[in-house]
């Protein structure tokens, strides 16, 4: 009589289990990479001025830097980058399909605008709150006309250029000073901003004095064709500690109660500077690319930055997203000329010279170092560490940064294994051309590749299925008795040589692949904007063929193909591989791929393409072992 409880051999066991390391993955990818911090301090609007900076305004010059890795344009109106332009390289790998979108002066230098058309400031500014809340997005001394000075090219090929103003601050006399030094072939870059007092009388400003890096960078969410908040978002490294935080709207967090939330909706900004010098870094990623400024070290508490202020609401712009704060700001009495090096001088020595002048305390000079590329370790490494050294003091990146290339440290585990299959994609691409058929010749190896670790688990339960009756006799004897019924089934797995735990070897060897195949489609730029056929116009984003407005109590409810293809063939291959007739078995079986289309229905259709492949490729296996004999000959 047949047994209708047998499990056929194949991979029923093995969904399980990749369903819990999906859960986990999925866990660490939506929750991002770090914790958001308490809220130590709210300002409110203060009524202030914003008239106390007095300057010159103007149209200013533009200056056009090329290091090889991204174009430049400064502009001497605000002595700032006007426009950031990476470039399409071996590291910056940025598809066609993106260029083809960009303005046509992008398009002419193959590149990609990476500041969201905003530029970077390095800017001072008195307020971002209140009365000066735009401030936060756009300083004052944007609209300044500094004197330019440059560019200049030293031995290194290091490209220089400064700009220069005299402003009133309070009816004092003070002079910005910002230089940029741009380094050959490097995804790095230098700036050095200085304010300094020039008379002979103390200036206090009576509070903090804040100063602006950059805003957001990178593709808005839309724009990388993603709605997954944990890709894009700020970062920190302050008081000893990595924060990241995701650009989600602000909300009353109802896991706040327990700790696992913050209640951000009426609180529009998070400020902390209660530990005097102790932010290393600052900056913000998107799904591809991040940015940050580090603040290289001095011996002057003056020079050094205080803490770090966050807007809680999210700008669509991108301008409104952080500051760095000094704490009571105040320049000692002028004691001369600010011997700085000369413009266009060799670097040997060009970070100690800073440090040695930072010493001054009628000066304040943040001395950083700009990191601009794509969210890999590839992108975020020296190419001449012997410049790195001369130019930033060390030629070791950042460690702690590193924290935010990857969308959780769970997934830097797999890192290598990423980068590999990255490499494999690129490799591929040069002969198919398309990226969804890379994908799908990819499955179709990694399947061939595992083969015999399939076969493996196959036979392991073919022999488990055929224990199955004895094991049942031994459960309903020994019922009431767990001590004997556990000795009596390690008697049969002796007696017919079987190792329970053999059919699991293959899973672990697959999920941390299985993992890293995640990272590398759902992550990689390569994808971004990449067609395949037919509906599929973005293996980046999902694969919506129509969205439904204000469905239900959803804003918009969009209609994903691929995910549905996902779990029919999931449910297939289910039937083939499993005969259940335990109904809460059942129940189980059946809730599993409805769990997964919640998963997979707003991940990247690269993603479910893959594992759709996967599917249908294990369907096709499971159907030609089922016509197999234990001999290999079809029965």
């Amino acid at each position: 009589m047949e047994n209708k409880e047998e499990q056929k051999p194949g991979l029923g066991s093995f969904l399980p289990v990749l369903l819990i390391g999906i859960a986990v993955l999925l866990f660490f990818q939506f929750s991002g990479s770090g914790s958001h911090p308490p809220v130590t301090q709210e300002h409110e609007g203060t009524g202030a001025k914003l008239t106390d900076f007095e300057f010159q305004s103007g149209p200013g010059e533009i200056v056009s830097v090329d290091t090889g890795n991204f174009i430049v344009k400064l502009n001497s109106q605000g002595g700032r980058i006007d426009k950031f332009y990476v470039k399409k390289s071996k590291e910056l790998n940025v598809p066609d399909s993106v260029l083809k979108t960009e303005t046509p002066e992008a398009q002419s230098y193959q590149a990609f605008e990476g500041s969201r058309g905003n530029g970077f400031d390095f800017q001072f500014h008195g307020y971002y709150y209140g009365d000066g809340a735009s401030q936060l997005g756009d300083p004052a001394l944007n609209k300044a006309l500094f004197k330019k000075e440059g560019p200049f090219q030293d031995k290194d090929g290091v490209v220089e250029v400064r700009f220069r103003l005299p402003v009133r601050l309070r009816g004092q006399n003070l002079e910005i000073v910002k230089i940029y030094r741009f380094l050959k072939g490097e995804h790095f870059f230098r700036q050095i901003a200085v304010i300094r007092n020039l008379d002979k009388k103390e200036f206090v400003w009576g509070g903090p004095m804040f100063f602006r890096p950059f805003g957001d960078v990178g593709p808005s969410t839309e724009m990388a064709g993603g709605i997954n908040p944990a890709l894009h978002g700020r970062f920190y490294y302050y008081n000893g500690e990595f924060k990241s935080r995701m650009n989600t709207p602000p909300t009353n967090s109802i896991l706040a109660p327990i700790g696992c939330g913050e209640n951000l909706k009426d609180k529009p900004y998070s400020v902390y500077a209660e530990h005097p010098n102790s932010l290393h870094f600052v900056g913000a990623h998107s799904k591809y690319f991040f940015a940050y400024a580090k603040f290289l070290d001095t011996n002057n508490p003056q020079s050094q930055v205080d803490g770090v202020a966050i807007r809680n609401e999210i700008d669509p712009d991108g301008k409104r997203a952080f500051t760095t704060i000094l704490n009571d700001f105040r320049l000692a009495p002028n004691t001369g000329e600010l011997e700085l090096q000369p413009a266009g001088a060799q670097t040997t020595g060009g970070h100690e010279y800073i440090k040695g002048i930072q010493q001054r305390n009628d000066a304040v000079i943040l001395d950083q170092e700009i990191y601009y590329g794509v969210r890999t370790d590839e992108s975020h490494a020296f190419a001449n560490e012997a410049l790195a050294r001369t130019e930033f003091g060390s030629s070791d990146t950042d460690k702690e940064a590193r924290g935010v290339i990857y969308t959780s440290s769970f997934l830097a585990l797999f890192s290598k294994v990423r980068d590999a299959i990255v490499w494999v994609m690129r490799f591929l691409h040069v002969y198919l051309g398309n990226y969804g058929w890379v994908i799908i010749v990819i499955a179709v190896s990694f399947k061939l590749i595992t083969f015999p670790l399939n076969q493996m688990q196959a036979k392991s339960m073919k022999r488990m299925s055929a224990l199955k009756p004895e094991l049942e006799k031994i459960q309903e004897k020994y019922a009431d008795n767990p001590a004997e019924k556990q000795k009596r089934t390690m008697e049969v797995y002796k007696k017919h040589n079987v190792n329970p735990a053999k059919g699991c070897v293959p899973i672990v060897i697959q999920i941390p692949v299985f993992i890293a195949l995640y990272s590398a489609f759902s992550e990689s730029i390569e994808l971004w904007r990449s067609p395949f056929i037919l509906w599929m116009t973005d293996l980046s984003a999902p694969d919506t063929i129509y969205t439904i407005k204000d469905f239900l109590i959803l804003k918009d409810f969009h209609i994903n193909v691929l995910p549905l293809f996902m779990v029919a063939s999931q449910l297939l291959q289910q039937r083939l591989t499993t005969v259940i007739t335990d109904p809460q078995q059942k129940i189980m079986m059946y809730m599993m791929p409805v769990i997964m289309i919640f998963f997979f229905w707003t991940m990247p259709s690269g993603v479910t393409l893959y594992w759709t492949v996967q599917n249908v490729l294990a369907i096709v296996w499971q159907l030609v072992t089922n016509r197999m004999s234990d001999d290999g000959k079809t029965a």
